[in-house]
């Protein structure tokens, strides 16, 4: 049995209280604001920082309370092994969104090419801001049990045998203070004991209808989507030692499936619907900008929902990987082994954001499309709704690597252990949780009604990775091979060292193009441009990354010269996610040390360490946004820190 607590707060202060609770009036940006400070002023181009902040504030209590056991039985060549889990989640939390109690105006430089002179002129790309309200709760169990069974075959081989299942209850809120949007009839569901919100502060919304739909009433389950009871992950694996070779070669495969229902993070919860939270999120077309004169003044709560809302697939469902390897080991010595083996991973139903509200295209040149709220799919039944910001379980992952290792025991005062892998990995979601320092595509699908637009390298994908760490007694000292006839003075301070090392190498990471949007139905970003031929990466430097020579086309134009060029007006660009990539990492750190004895029992312990002992300096990526051409490439930061030396010194008595 356990138990869990977290508490995490996140609040925006007001430093030196410049602009207190009156911050947007003093900017001259009408609509209120619930706490001090001023709204986010985002400029997505031209390298400028951003004004104010969006003030995503939140608060969370978790309590998690953990109940098991497992249980061993041997049986002459079996051992069998079974056992439970069951984890009660309580989760309690306050979010104001994604876009804030204060909220955000961004411009992007759709309008002029620069987002500063889109400022100047008022015309702004998109806004919106989130709500203050108390606290929601939501409720879980997740349960699981297994059974296994290790068989030793015959002496050299043994085979494992198990069988794991598990249940995820769908997610609930203690009052039922939920919402969701119907996907399928515009009906409510009448699913039994799903997860549900403690008081059912929930809602869903229909898709075809826009229809919201309300925990626990008429008919809805708490949860608002589907149990799931189909969570049989079977393993199987064998080791087998030929005996023809001198017991000294081992092979090993295995395979099995683990499930899991990720997390969606707080701002898709479906707590954040109306009538228990509301949240504005206005995107405006490539051709019709909109204003900060007006504010929030034109977003506000109405009485009937409104705004950005979310949505949850009524066939929500846990996550499964697959996994197979195949490795074999030789030991050389009896202090050296090598092992090289090919691993394989295929993931089904990742649960992914979603866009279900995207505008369509218009008819005409885009210039006389109708405007992008009216183009939305729900606009005839509910034309408030803006973005629907969708949960779904849709989204795939493979991986195929290439994996080597050698290990060296301690002999001869030196072990390390040596690992190299090839690999690649293939996506068509970001998932969640973003992607620091990485270039990547954004959460959402550049187009939300073509999944596979987006498949691609992961943004984690690095072909090479290589890492070497182990420790090496340098030979020099009275019990060292060298030395062995210094005096007490001389091995006391030149004799014993040891030295540790760590070093670490991979290819850069993918980057994916970007441009600005002129698709006029893109509502969450992160577009790409056409792509017609490759980046010359000649002359490389911190300024150009992607070398010199590069030109870039205009709106739908191919003069077979350039390597990328704004997609047509109304188009989504073709080029790929993860086309390019940014620098390589490579690190080494060093350690050096000794042990000063005075008597048997007391010494001193000293300690060097030099982290990135060589200084070297591997770089972000570079800017990748060719509708600013003049950053193109540019590299402003570093991912490494500069060489850090720490001297310890310990006394032991």
């Amino acid at each position: 049995m356990g138990y869990n607590r977290t508490v995490i707060i996140n609040a925006t202060t007001d430093p030196g209280g410049i602009f207190g609770t009156t911050g947007n009036q003093k900017l001259g940006i009408p609509g209120g604001q619930p706490i001090a400070g001023a709204s986010s002023l985002a400029f997505n181009t031209d390298g400028f920082s951003n004004v104010g902040g969006g003030a995503s504030d939140s608060a969370t209590v978790d309590n998690v309370f953990q109940y098991g056991d497992n249980f061993t039985y041997q049986y002459g060549r079996h051992t069998f092994k079974s056992g439970f889990q069951f984890l009660r989640y309580q989760q309690n939390r306050f979010y104001a969104g994604n876009n804030g109690l204060l909220g955000n105006f961004t411009y992007t430089g759709t309008y002029t090419g620069s987002s500063l002179a889109d400022f100047l002129l008022d015309d702004l790309n998109s806004k919106g801001r989130g709500s203050q309200t108390g606290k929601w709760g939501h409720r879980q169990w997740r349960d699981a049990i297994f059974f296994q069974d290790d068989w030793k075959l015959r002496p050299n081989l043994t085979i494992n045998i198990g069988l794991r299942w598990e249940y995820t209850q769908p997610v609930y809120e203690v009052k039922d203070r939920e919402a969701n949007i119907d996907l399928n009839t515009g009906k409510g569901w009448e699913y039994t004991q799903p997860v549900y919100e403690v008081k059912d502060r929930e809602a869903n919304i229909e898709l075809n209808t826009g229809k919201e739909l309300f925990a626990g009433k008429d008919g809805n389950s708490r949860a608002l989507y589907k149990p799931y009871y189909k969570q049989f992950e079977p393993r199987v694996g064998f080791a087998w030692t030929p005996g023809m070779l001198g017991n000294k070669f081992v092979v090993r495969a295995g395979y099995g499936i683990t499930s899991f229902m990720e997390g969606t993070g707080a701002n898709l919860r479906l707590t954040l619907n109306p009538p228990f939270f509301f949240e504005s999120a206005v995107q405006y077309s490539t051709t019709q900008p909109g204003s900060i004169t007006s504010g929030f003044t034109d977003v506000l709560p109405q009485n009937t929902v409104s705004g950005q809302v979310r949505a949850w697939n009524p066939d929500l469902r846990p996550a499964f990987i697959q996994q197979w390897n195949l490795s074999n080991e030789y030991q050389f010595s009896n202090t050296f082994s090598l092992t090289v083996g090919y691993v394989g991973q295929k993931g089904t139903h990742l649960v992914d954001p979603r866009e279900y509200n995207q505008p369509l295209p218009g008819v005409g040149p885009v210039s006389t499309w109708a405007p992008l709220q009216t183009r939305r799919p729900l606009y005839a039944f509910q034309p408030l709704i803006t973005n629907i910001s969708g949960t779904d379980s849709s989204s795939t992952t493979w991986y195929n690597g290439l994996q080597m290792s050698g290990r060296k025991r301690l002999s001869g005062g030196l072990e390390f252990i040596a690992s190299y892998t090839l690999s690649r990995t293939l996506t068509d979601n970001l998932g969640y949780y973003g992607s620091g320092g990485v270039n990547a595509e954004g959460a959402y699908w550049q187009n939300a009604y073509d999944r596979i637009g987006d498949r691609g390298p992961g943004f984690f994908n690095a072909l090479h990775n290589f890492s070497l760490g182990g420790t090496y007694d340098l030979p020099f000292g009275k019990t060292r091979t060298m030395g062995k006839a210094w005096n007490r003075a001389t091995d006391f301070v030149l004799g014993g060292w040891t030295l540790n090392y760590v070093a670490s190498l991979h290819s850069g990471f993918p980057v994916t193009i970007q441009t600005t949007d002129l698709t006029n139905m893109a509502v969450r970003q992160n577009t790409r441009p056409n792509r017609y031929g490759a980046l010359t990466y000649s002359n490389q430097s911190i300024d150009n990354w992607f070398g010199t020579g590069n030109t870039f086309c205009g709106p739908g134009i191919n003069d077979g010269k350039c390597a990328y060029g704004q997609m047509a007006p109304g188009t989504f660009g073709n080029s790929a996610k993860g086309t390019e990539h940014a620098p390589d990492f490579k690190n080494l750190d060093l350690g050096i040390g000794k042990k000063f004895n005075l008597t048997e029992r007391r010494y001193f312990d000293f300690r060097a360490e030099f982290f990135n002992a060589l200084n070297h300096t591997s770089f972000s990526p570079p800017a990748r946004n060719i509708a600013a051409p003049a950053s193109f490439g540019t590299i402003t930061s570093t991912v490494s820190s500069p060489r850090n030396i720490e001297f310890a010194l310990k006394f032991y008595f």
